[in-house]
């Protein structure tokens, strides 16, 4: 008799077996399509919607002027991404909007995968989908950036290598874990939050602990070190052009007499919530409905604990970088990492606790803010005053019209630039960064100057590469100055320009 009942439990064993790896594959199968057509909707989306180019993309068309080290400010991957793609699409809003939805696209992809190995599909499904109710992956993301998807996708093929080297720890699983730093590592400065604070975090845990010690963890680092070589290198040797942009940071601008905390660390709370606030919001609707009810009996393991103390390690880690730098200012969009870690390990972790009528709710918010941002795309694109509704078709022409300047180099901000780059390809244009004194050096110079960007010719020159100082009286001599607009095509409005025609000196 006992042995019959011992039959019977492992035919039923089997069958529950067999009926789960169905169920994973069926959820699998629907997790890749969903993120595959919306990402294909969105990109359709954004050909649809056409008009101008914005600041981001606008900057990919003045940024790739070949295959370089570096190109400025900002780390050289995406650039180089852009520019295959320009090649096998052509300089135009196709090679962008397919870049972009691509690497959004393999965000959700390789977050869903790292996390299945640890965790059933449904669960892995609900932590790789969390991360849409961030509002910079699912609006701003879409809407404007470029390099922060970059460092979205190689913090999610980290998140994915670094789940699989934990799991099993292979040769391999680590020496991809180092390709993923190495790219990482070219995307955008804070990628490093994630591969750190995951280093931490495991160290606390010791399911992982072991794992991260053994020797061949050293293949990793060593690995990405290699990677990373030659474009730091650059970076070393071009410091001016590298970091220009640490001024947006506004260094040393929190250390105000008086002030014993930066005023940039006062701002990482509400940095923080603001990319925090909807997920809690829908994990609390979710954890309440669930009350009462029959709630999923698997635990997630470790996986939870892991994600929230790297997020917790990534938040002390950017603390303490703010009070090194006394930086005085931050925004949401520099606190990606910590996001990016904290919402799947909050949703991992509520999965147990979750009633089907708690994922069903999650999923459906999920589904109508996914519209939500398709039809906020469309209202962006054609409200009063939308840069995308801004018609650049005469500005060639507009340019053409000032005195002495043709055939003179032009240097505008990324948004105009890109723009004029796209109607007129074959003028000499750079932004308004350091290497553009370097490639233009003496001589006439058309200035261009959106609204106040920048404020005058003075900062703009500065800005440009030529050494402050330099203004009227100083080597500068203005040939032809003015004003113009270009008009919007759904509104009466026009978008104000000014320029000035002048003669830069000659770098020292």
């Amino acid at each position: 008799m006992g042995t019959d009942r011992r039959i019977w439990s492992c035919r039923a064993c089997s069958r529950r077996m067999v009926m789960d790896d169905a169920a994973d594959r069926r959820r699998t199968a629907i997790f890749l399509l969903a993120i595959s057509v919306y990402f294909a909707v969105q990109a359709g989306l954004r050909l649809a919607l056409g008009g101008a180019y914005e600041t981001d993309e606008a900057e990919m068309l003045v940024m790739t002027p070949g295959l370089r080290l570096g190109y400025g400010p900002q780390l050289p991957l995406y650039n180089w991404l852009q520019l295959g793609f320009f090649e096998l699409f052509g300089r135009g809003l196709p090679a962008l909007a397919l870049l972009k939805n691509l690497l959004l696209w393999a965000t959700y992809l390789a977050v869903f995968l790292g996390l299945r190995l640890w965790l059933p599909a449904a669960t892995a499904a609900l932590g790789a989908l969390s991360l849409f109710l961030i509002p910079d992956l699912a609006w701003e993301a879409q809407r404007a950036t470029t390099h922060s998807n970059m460092l979205l996708a190689t913090s999610a093929a980290t998140l994915a290598a670094f789940l699989w080297a934990m799991r099993r720890g292979s040769f391999l699983s680590w020496a991809v874990l180092g390709l993923a730093i190495g790219l990482g590592g070219l995307a955008k400065y804070n990628y490093f939050l994630v591969p750190v604070a995951l280093g931490l975090a495991a160290l606390t845990l010791a399911p992982m602990r072991g794992a991260l010690l053994r020797r061949r963890a050293l293949i990793a680092p060593g690995l990405a070190g290699l990677i990373v070589a030659a474009p730091y290198a650059w970076m070393l040797q071009n410091r001016d052009l590298a970091f220009s942009s640490l001024g947006k940071l506004h260094i040393d601008a929190g250390a105000a007499p008086g002030r014993l905390v930066p005023e940039g660390l006062s701002q990482l709370p509400g940095g923080l919530l603001a990319l925090m606030a909807l997920p809690l919001l829908v994990a609390l609707i979710a954890w309440g409905l669930s009350l009462g009810r029959r709630r999923a009996e698997t635990g997630a393991g470790p996986l939870p604990a892991l994600l929230l103390r790297a997020a917790l390690f990534a938040v002390v880690l950017t603390a303490a970088g703010i009070w090194a730098a006394h930086a005085g200012t931050i925004t949401s969009r520099w606190l990606l990492p910590i996001a990016f870690l904290a919402v799947p390990g909050l949703f991992t972790a509520l999965a147990p606790r979750l009633a089907a009528r708690g994922r069903t709710t999650v999923f459906a918010l999920m589904a109508v803010l996914a519209l939500l941002v398709m039809a906020g795309l469309g209202y962006d694109r054609f409200k009063d005053g939308a840069r995308r509704d801004v018609v650049f078709d005469s500005l060639p022409a507009r340019l053409a019209e000032i005195d002495g300047a043709e055939g003179v180099p032009v240097i505008a901000e990324f948004y105009t630039a890109g723009n004029l780059a796209a109607l007129a390809p074959g003028l000499q244009i750079a932004p308004y960064l350091p290497f553009a004194a370097h490639r233009f050096g003496a001589g006439p110079v058309l200035f261009l100057f959106r609204e106040h960007v920048p404020p005058s010719l003075e900062i703009g020159a500065v800005q440009a590469g030529w050494p402050a100082g330099s203004g009227a009286g100083s080597g500068i001599e203005r040939l032809q100055e003015g004003a113009f607009s270009l008009p919007y095509r759904g509104s009466s409005a026009e978008m104000p320009f000014r320029y000035v025609l002048a003669r830069m000196p000659a770098l020292p």
